[in-house]
């Protein structure tokens, strides 16, 4: 069983001429509040100061006038009986290209530096492994015997530890670069 909704009662007259009354005074009031007055006083010392009264004592007190300045500059009308929002949306639409055309090659360069970072670590890694390797003296001409017991390492063992070396130094350098590059492309 639905209940029947009630009627709408109806705003008496009298409310709403009374609220009219209310309203009307505020709609009279101004909108905009008028600008405060700044006064720049120079003192003696020479220092200056802002404020919204006259500083007592300033050598000189000058009003000044903070009310916004609002000035309209209107485009000069395209030649060819093109409108102006026509040539508007033709600049925009070329400034984004531009802008687009843009973000495509600075993402093509962060792209190109990732890249030369990571083969720059993989170069690293691998000379490091190179230096681990080498400077076990396991190949042939690696050692020299004293004696006949003992044994030291050859002038050719420590130039290749040497050149190994080299070559990692080389390969840290070949990163720090390329990870300057990254953090310009960024």
């Amino acid at each position: 069983m639905t209940l029947p909704e009630p009627a709408a009662q109806p705003r008496p007259r009298a409310a709403v001429l009374f609220a009219c009354v209310l309203a009307a005074p505020l709609l009279a009031l101004p909108t905009t509040s008028p600008a405060q007055a700044i006064f720049k006083s120079v003192d003696s010392s020479g220092r200056v100061i802002y404020s919204q009264e006259p500083v007592p004592g300033a050598v000189s007190v000058e009003k000044v006038d903070v009310s916004p300045k609002v000035t309209v500059e209107r485009a000069p009308a395209p030649a060819g009986g093109a409108s102006a929002a026509d040539a508007k949306r033709a600049e925009t639409a070329r400034q984004s290209e531009e802008f687009r055309q843009r973000q495509l090659a600075r993402d093509a360069q962060r792209q190109k530096a990732q890249e030369a970072v990571a083969a720059a670590e993989r170069d690293l890694a691998n000379a490091q492994r190179a230096l681990e390797r080498g400077q076990e003296p396991d190949q042939p001409g690696d050692r020299q015997g004293i004696a006949g017991v003992r044994s030291r390492p050859t002038e050719q063992y420590f130039e290749r530890v040497r050149q190994l070396e080299e070559q990692v130094e080389a390969a840290k350098k070949r990163l720090a670069a390329a990870l300057d590059r990254l953090r310009d492309a960024q």
